[in-house]
């Protein structure tokens, strides 16, 4: 059949249908008018315009008596129906999404059907717009529709996904009360995502011991999309947590919130330091990530109580940087914890998602609204501790993050300045590597590949190669060449599966990273 034809039966039958709304001798009820317009719900994406817009102009007086409350089913209608379209309007001075305005009034008055489309738009960025919400108030709901018995299946799949991320409580990582809801709920759905997500919890050992096998056959059985990309991504990946010392630990985790000492590692001008980025996982047991890091804080300006600040973050070969006021962090009186607000937040390169299980999220952004700052010693060494805070989101699940992310940090003395006579190595002035300093063949990677850069002194050199969760998986001895000029290392990549990589090299002490890929 003609599809411009299809359309127009389409088109005319559904018309024929509004216009007997009005013939009809005893006049239909609001609840009526509803149900006989979400019958057809599942089918508005294929309704031209011109349709939906008398379908909203039908449905318009129930919706909007009592804004909502007299008829929650017939604003869950017009909702759906401006969702299709993408309406907005100017009222109470705003510019407002219209199908988030029906649909949040519909949820607020306890229609079921309502009550889980919101939470399910505002969780998976159904919405044109981005809205403020509470993981709380979405659980809330969640947990009045289990007891309406509506679609408990999914219900309890969402509060599964809440809990197990920790998304519901104040806590800086998931608490083992956190977990064993999530591991019930998850267990009391037969939503396949329900399922999806007791495999990962199997996998890392969440509520239940560790099992990777168990967990891979029960990806394999649960015969979804999700789970078929996800166990082909745990198979090709390091799984296992990083290393880190016991002190690096206490300092960024147990024992964050007892430093109560003065931060004096930061002077004025340009203070550089060195460390790693570190990703706790969600219950804080393991090391997710630990990435290599160079951050410049440099004081630009004095007003008393504040200090205008320029960061500067290296991270995976890419460089940020951000300007920001911070309290006075010399001061002998304010101790320990300082922060940062603005509305251009702090956004890291993006990171290789571990539990990737579809196209569209391979990749993690962190966009860091606030930082806390503290001082710590750690191993032996003042460090700088920096924290992320609860107001941390991904980017692309649109998703706060309520787990450890941290970078420990440590101040890099710049080398004295080499006089003509001494030539020794720990007195050789320090080097400025820009993005081109070194050339990386070929790119993408084989078995092999070399880095090729030109010196204009003797340097000690240090060469690592890391993957994207922060293992480090290739070490080369320092390496000491007198002469200058251009110099080659090359490198045995045999071992490394396909992925992506930072060569990191540190030169004199001064930090270069950048990016490969091995296919």
């Amino acid at each position: 059949m003609n599809k411009l034809f299809a359309w127009g039966l389409l088109c005319l039958a559904l018309l024929l249908v509004h216009q007997s709304y009005a013939q009809e001798p005893t006049p239909l009820t609001c609840e009526q008018k509803a149900e006989i317009i979400l019958k057809s719900k599942n089918d508005f994406k294929n309704y031209p315009p011109g349709l939906i817009d008398k379908m909203i102009e039908y449905i318009t007086p129930c919706a909007e008596e009592v804004y909502g409350r007299t008829n929650p089913s017939s604003a869950y209608a017009k909702g759906l129906l401006h969702l299709q379209k993408g309406d907005y309007a100017f009222l109470f001075g705003k510019r407002r999404e219209l199908s988030f305005l029906h649909l949040f009034r519909a949820a607020y008055y306890q229609y079921p059907p309502a009550m889980l489309d919101h939470s399910i738009n505002l969780l998976s960025n159904g919405y044109k717009e981005k809205h403020h919400f509470t993981y709380t108030t979405i659980s809330t709901d969640l947990e009045k529709l289990i007891t309406l018995d509506y679609k408990p299946d999914i219900a309890h799949y969402i509060l599964g996904y809440l809990n197990l991320k920790n998304l519901v409580t104040t806590n800086d990582f998931t608490n083992t009360s956190l977990v064993t809801k999530a591991k019930t709920h998850f267990e009391s759905s037969n939503h396949p995502m329900a399922k999806h997500w007791l495999a990962i919890m199997q996998y890392y050992g969440y509520g239940m011991p560790k099992d990777k096998a168990k967990a891979l056959q029960m990806l394999s059985e649960n015969n979804i999309f999700n789970s078929r990309t996800l166990k082909q991504t745990l198979q090709n990946q390091s799984n296992d947590w990083v290393p880190i010392s016991a002190e690096e630990r206490l300092a960024s985790i147990e024992n964050y919130n007892t430093h109560r000492n003065p931060i004096t590692l930061i002077g004025d001008g340009k203070t550089n330091f060195q460390g790693h980025f570190i990703e706790y996982d969600w219950t804080a047991a393991g090391v997710k990530r630990y990435i290599p890091v160079t951050l410049s804080v440099t004081k630009r300006q004095d007003h008393g109580t504040y200090d205008d600040i320029r960061l500067e973050l290296t991270m995976n070969g890419e460089t940020k940087i951000h300007d920001i006021r911070l309290a006075k962090i010399t001061s002998t009186t304010y101790e320990s914890s300082f922060g940062f607000g603005q509305f251009i937040p702090l956004v890291l390169p993006p990171l290789q998602n571990g539990l990737q299980d579809h196209p569209d999220h391979n990749t993690l952004t962190y966009s860091i609204q606030y930082l806390n700052f503290k001082q710590a010693p750690v191993d032996g060494k003042q460090a700088l501790i920096v924290k992320a805070t609860r107001s941390t989101e991904i980017v692309e699940l649109n998703e706060k993050v309520y787990t450890p992310l941290r970078m420990v940090l440590y101040p890099v003395t710049p080398e004295p300045t080499a006089s003509i006579a001494d030539t020794s190595l720990k007195a050789a002035r320090p080097l400025v590597l820009d993005k081109n300093f070194a050339t990386i063949s070929p790119n993408p990677i084989g078995n092999k590949f070399t880095i090729t850069y030109t010196l204009d002194q003797a340097a000690e050199i240090e060469v690592a190669v890391y993957d994207f969760y922060g293992n480090r998986r290739i070490y080369m001895p320092d390496q000491r060449h007198i002469a200058k000029g251009t110099q080659t290392i090359t490198v045995d990549s045999a071992a490394l599966p396909s992925g992506t990589y930072v060569i990191q090299m540190t030169i004199n002490g001064a930090p270069y990273s950048k990016t490969v890929v091995k296919l």
